[in-house]
């Protein structure tokens, strides 16, 4: 009986061991995760990644791990996304990504499929508008309102039209103006239209990531993302 409950106590002894060993180390492989994905985005901002699933050894003794969730922030688009020069900042962009594949050396990672969202702030869509006088803010219902000054339209008047966010292709955010005062107006139509109407490519996510559905709401544009065969790190 003596002999049962010492191999008890060895047993829970070692559960608890093997425990904290799994948890330190899934607590170390979020870090290095968490650092190559800084490096491959070249992100300014932050990265959190954490790893589900229990036990982690196994996972990553079978080079497969089913759930990882990241989020990044201070994502800017490529360069080259914007016409004005300036880069569109992603504040926040969390996913959670399955079936992610490990790289033979552990050097890098791929994941089978993707679903999260991107938010971008009226600030930041204002500053890659690259139009004085020209500034974004949440119109309600879903819309977005653009308030376009008198200089900026070369006009008499300002004009604040809402209008309708969208994606395009997969890797654009399209705005474009339900509808334009002035009508009538030689050349006004189109003035406020050139003003308000913006497509911009969001460039510097994850390869194989996919803008699909965009909402405008009051803290910003959240673009809901899904992908498949995402590169990730390495």
């Amino acid at each position: 009986m003596r002999g049962l409950r010492i191999l008890l106590v060895v047993c829970l002894v070692l559960g608890v061991l093997f425990v904290a060993a799994d948890r330190l180390t899934v607590f170390i492989a979020e870090g290095k995760v968490a650092e190559k994905i800084q490096a491959r985005q070249g992100l300014e901002g932050s990265t959190e990644v954490s790893i589900n699933g229990f036990p982690f050894l196994t996972q990553i003794y079978g080079k497969h791990l089913d759930d990882v969730d990241v989020t990044m922030t201070g994502i800017r688009a490529d360069p080259a996304a914007a016409g004005t020069g300036e880069r569109l900042m992603i504040s926040e962009f969390s996913v959670d990504l399955s079936g992610v594949e490990l790289d033979g050396d552990y050097g890098g990672a791929t994941a089978e499929s993707a679903e999260g969202s991107a938010v971008i702030t009226y600030e930041a869509l204002s500053v890659v508008a690259g139009l004085k006088g020209v500034s974004f803010a949440y119109g309600g219902e879903g819309k977005v309102k653009v308030t376009a000054s008198a200089a900026a339209l070369n006009a008499p008047e300002p004009a604040e039209v809402l209008s309708t966010v969208s994606t395009e292709g997969g890797d654009t955010i399209r705005l474009e103006a339900d509808e334009v005062p002035a009508a009538g107006v030689p050349g006004a139509e189109e003035a406020v239209r050139d003003a308000v109407d913006l497509d911009r490519r969001v460039g510097g996510l994850p390869d194989g990531v996919r803008l699909e559905m965009v909402t405008a709401t009051a803290d910003g544009i959240v673009v809901d993302v899904t992908g498949e065969g995402i590169r990730v790190a390495g």
